[in-house]
């Protein structure tokens, strides 16, 4: 190389060292320009005091990179912050910096707590003073923000009522503007029963000063493992839509069960289906349901009820009220056991369930109390029904009449369960000529039945007989002839649920018991 060309090169090393200096320099010097205008710009937007660390500027392509960003709701210091980022990247453009107009920000570890309202005023306390509806335009535009490990929490005003929390680990806004709404798509992890929440819809406009008002409304589908929840079995999809704000969501939908299953016991699967009608409260986390439909096989119920939370407590606490008055005998105690069903028939329910949380299996917690009454029940073992039949004509004093044949019974209880065992206050069987008041248990779990009471009978003992052994009996008749029934038995259900055994207390019936 010549001595000429190795000047050249050396001028154009130096001039290329100086450029890099130069653009180093000044991207440092731009820095500071840029962190007073990421806070001026948000303050504005969000009417609140905003701490930032630090800032970078890259060049190529042209980026700012912010960590450590603090954003405190009109500057309050009691309550957590309105919002915090670990690290954010916003995508720059030359005339941006002019029109405060962003094109995209990408945001990791974004967490918006929403403050919570004055239990006395029911309203949040801001300074006084205060004016504007929270919709005034601060100039700020993000075409699109991608938020990646984020959560939202709504702060209840009540201190024993934990911090309503989503855990949305994708999130995609476009159009954040204020005083308009942005479109959204987000991905949530639901933790209980465990599964994955879709949602897209509109969000907004931000209303700065109670941002708990902020609009929302959309769609989302819910798939779920019932599975995830001690006692229960099943894989859960739902759809559904929602309005409202923030702080209180109206929301329609329906979900599918098709495997539905109680894990504790050996019964078959059952499809569930339900189409809902609920609010949610963000700042307390609890549901409203408002009406429930439930179809479980082919028995169908309505439900009201409430989901509630209890602080220190993880999970939700179920209250309602379930009726029906087309539940199918024959298919829920299939439900419960794989045994051919007793009995069928139709079933009335009025009860109501508490569900609260905890690790133990379902059986363990729940607990139902209320009243059940069928209509027309028919046993589908023919040795049971000959007996249901046999004593239908001797209650009536023709123990030979053959046409008294598959008798319909009425049954009816009140009734509670507690830990899987069914308590029976008033369990009332009755045919044709015959009624019987029964009390007792009958486990969920074991199968096993025990149950005593009384059957009264039309007719007397010597006339539920034929021959020599009627008239044995006829001196007998004034020792059961009580409470104006021909006469009165004490008799006693033991057993399973399956194999049931029905036996005569002769010391109980003698002393009138």
């Amino acid at each position: 190389m010549s001595k000429r060309a190795r000047i050249i090169v050396g001028v154009l090393v130096g001039a290329i060292i100086a450029a890099v200096v130069a653009i180093v320099v000044s991207v440092r010097a731009l820095e500071p320009t840029m962190h007073e205008w990421v806070t001026s710009n948000l303050s504005k937007a969000l009417d609140s005091e905003i701490e930032l660390g630090s800032v970078h500027v890259r060049w190529v392509p042209l980026q700012l990179h912010a960590h450590d960003l603090k954003v405190r709701h009109r500057g309050r210091t009691d309550i957590p912050p309105l919002m915090t980022v670990k690290s954010a990247i916003v995508d720059l453009k030359a005339t941006d910096l002019r029109s405060s107009t962003i094109d995209r920000v990408w945001v990791d570890g974004l967490e918006v707590n929403i403050p919570p309202k004055d239990p006395n005023t029911g309203k949040r306390p801001l300074p006084k003073g205060d004016g504007g509806d929270g919709t005034e335009s601060s100039g700020l535009v993000i075409r699109e923000l991608i938020a990646t490990n984020s959560k939202m929490s709504v702060v209840p005003a009540n201190p024993n009522k934990e911090a309503r929390v989503w855990d949305v680990y994708a999130l995609r806004l476009r159009n954040l503007r204020a005083g308009e709404p942005a479109t959204f798509t987000a991905s949530v992890n639901n933790p209980i029963p465990e599964g994955k929440i879709e949602a897209s819809g509109k969000f907004g406009p931000w209303q700065k000063t109670e941002p708990g008002t902020s609009a929302l409304s959309g769609e989302y589908t819910f798939d779920a493992d019932l599975g995830t929840i001690n006692g229960l079995g099943g894989k859960l999809a739902a759809l559904g839509t929602m309005s409202g704000t923030i702080e209180q969501i109206s929301t329609k939908g329906q979900t599918r069960t098709p495997d539905f299953k109680l894990t504790e016991l050996d019964g078959t699967s059952l499809p569930l289906q339900t189409a809902y009608d609920a609010v949610v409260d963000g700042t307390k986390g609890d549901v409203e349901l408002k009406q429930v439909n439930v179809t479980l096989g082919k028995s169908v119920f309505d439900a009201q009820g409430l989901v509630e939370g209890t602080r220190g407590i993880k999970g939700k606490r179920v209250i309602v009220n379930v009726r029906s008055g087309s539940a199918r005998l024959g298919e829920l105690l299939r439900f419960v056991s794989k045994a051919q069903p007793a009995a069928d028939g139709t079933l009335i329910i009025d009860a109501a369930m508490d569900l609260p949380q905890g690790k133990q299996k379902v059986l363990e917690r729940v607990s139902f109390e209320g009243s059940v009454r069928a209509e027309r029940v028919k046993f589908t073992k023919d040795v049971v029904q000959d007996k249901i039949d046999e004593l239908s004509r001797k209650a009536q004093g023709r123990p030979t009449d053959e046409s008294i044949d598959e008798v319909a019974s009425q049954m009816g209880a009140k009734f509670s369960l507690r830990n899987g065992v069914f308590t029976y206050q008033g369990l009332s069987f009755k045919v044709r000529g015959a009624s019987v008041q029964l009390a007792g248990t009958h486990s969920l779990r074991s199968k096993v039945v025990d149950l005593s009471g009384v059957a009264l009978l039309e007719a007397t003992v010597s006339q539920t007989q034929t021959g020599y052994k009627s008239w044995l009996l006829k001196p007998f008749d004034p020792l059961f002839r009580k409470n104006g029934a021909g006469s009165r038995l004490a008799i006693k259900v033991t057993g399973t649920q399956d194999q049931p055994k029905i036996g005569l207390d002769i010391r109980r019936t003698l002393r009138g018991q």
